[in-house]
């Protein structure tokens, strides 16, 4: 390390951790655990994957397909335990549970299987996670299935939806058109900015709109550990019926952690020019997302469009992940009490656009313009894109994968024997 590698990485690190703070904060919300706890995997988990990792330059946090499976857990908890401490604690041992899982399957070497995994089903699950998180948000909004309406009413939390979903989108186009150059334009994260300013408006004008729950918020270290120690699993959460509901789960998180980070891995693989340990990689991400649980915060992958963008912004070493972390603490720390002025809603619009990232626009628009309606092999990888992300959507994570894996090398079998090869998709880049 020296001077310039260090002020690189800095300033990359600076310049992530805005997009960082601002998604752990709404995937946290999305989960029910609080925008707390978001942000608690924000600052934890690049920590230790950049400082143990086998992607040298990566930014890992909380992600979209994690935090949908997350969702279910949390929901599903308090459903199950009507005691918060007990659902609490129910809910970090899954996680505890399922960074332990991420560990073994580093230390056997599971690393390898990611190859196995055919393209059409990555695509296939990233498009169901993204549907997920998009009907979730419309249930909040609409008040759909029962649950209850977002206070302020539909209109106004919609509206509010809207206009942070449009601006995300519009900004970035913006400061192109007034010339800001190429170099500069990360420093303006087109959706810290959108919430800053979403969030003075609502608040300037009064809007009696539903703000951002923090959920368990802490006002000094001792009541932190004090947390810390009400939610750690004991001997009222540790029984043999609890935990054979926890391992499904656990293994649920596990694979999505798994798929996202690995396939991250390969894409952040094909800019940096390097290779990647995968089993190194599932070992760090295990601990980080062990270390995020323990301290009260949601479980994590690496992160595609933040590594992606870590890399873009100069990052040289290592330090640039854990800068990253040590920024979204910094921020946590000394800015928490700020999050639950930011309307509930403003987020909605935010994991709009998490979901629009997640899934693939790519294929399905070569599909359609390249006329491939005509290639047998085109309908045969789109029939397991649209039979991987049907799964997803009505069972799970697991279902999906396993099942739609099995399908693709059946029907590939099959199809060999009438002479029909090259049914994978080549294109590993459109993989997000």
């Amino acid at each position: 390390m020296n001077k310039n590698t260090f002020i690189s990485d800095l300033l990359a690190g600076l310049t992530v951790s805005f997009a960082a703070l601002s998604l752990g904060a709404a995937f946290g919300t999305m989960s029910g655990r609080g925008a707390f706890a978001g942000m608690i995997g924000a600052a934890v988990i690049p920590i230790f994957t950049s400082l143990f990792g086998g992607t040298r330059i990566q930014a890992s946090g909380p992600t979209a397909p994690m935090t949908a499976v997350t969702a279910l857990i949390v929901a599903g908890a308090y459903d199950s335990f009507p005691d918060k401490i007990i659902a609490e604690q129910f809910i970090t041992l899954t996680i505890l549970m399922s960074g332990f899982f991420m560990i073994i399957a580093g230390i056997v070497r599971l690393g390898k299987l990611i190859s196995v995994v055919p393209n059409a089903v990555v695509l296939g699950f990233m498009n169901g996670i993204a549907v997920l998180i998009w009907y979730d948000q419309l249930v909040k909004l609409f008040g759909l299935a029962g649950k209850k309406v977002l206070e302020g009413g539909i209109i106004q939390n919609f509206l509010t939806a809207f206009c942070t979903l449009s601006l995300i989108f519009i900004f970035p186009v913006f400061i192109r058109k007034i010339g800001i150059p190429e170099k500069y334009r990360s420093f303006f994260s087109a959706i810290l900015i959108t919430i800053i300013l979403m969030t003075v408006i609502v608040n300037f004008t009064g809007l009696p709109v539903e703000r951002v729950s923090l959920g368990n918020t802490v006002s000094s270290v001792s009541e932190y550990f004090g947390l810390i120690s009400s939610y750690f699993p004991d001997s009222r959460i540790l029984t043999t019926e609890n935990l054979l509901k926890v391992i499904p789960l656990a293994l649920e998180l596990t694979l999505l952690g798994y798929l996202d980070s690995l396939l991250t891995a390969l894409v952040i693989d094909r800019l940096t020019k390097e290779k990647s340990i995968l089993n190194k990689e599932l070992i760090a991400q295990g601990l980080g997302n062990a270390a995020a649980g323990f301290m009260q915060g949601i479980p994590g992958a690496q992160a595609t469009i933040r590594s992606v963008l870590l890399v873009k912004e100069g990052a040289k070493t290592r330090l640039a992940g854990v800068f990253l972390g040590v920024f979204v603490l910094i921020f946590l720390i000394f800015f928490q009490g700020w999050i639950g002025l930011i309307p509930a809603a403003v987020f909605s619009g935010v994991l709009f656009k998490a979901g629009w990232d997640v899934c693939d626009r790519e294929y399905t628009s070569a599909y359609l313009k390249q006329n491939w309606i005509k290639s047998f092999n085109r309908n045969f990888q789109m029939f397991i894109i649209l039979f991987t992300t049907l799964i997803t959507v009505i069972f799970d994570l697991n279902v999906a994968v396993i099942s739609g894996t099995i399908l693709f090398y059946t029907g590939k079998k099959l199809l060999g024997k009438y002479g029909i090869q090259d049914v994978e998709i080549e294109f590993e880049d459109e993989i997000e």
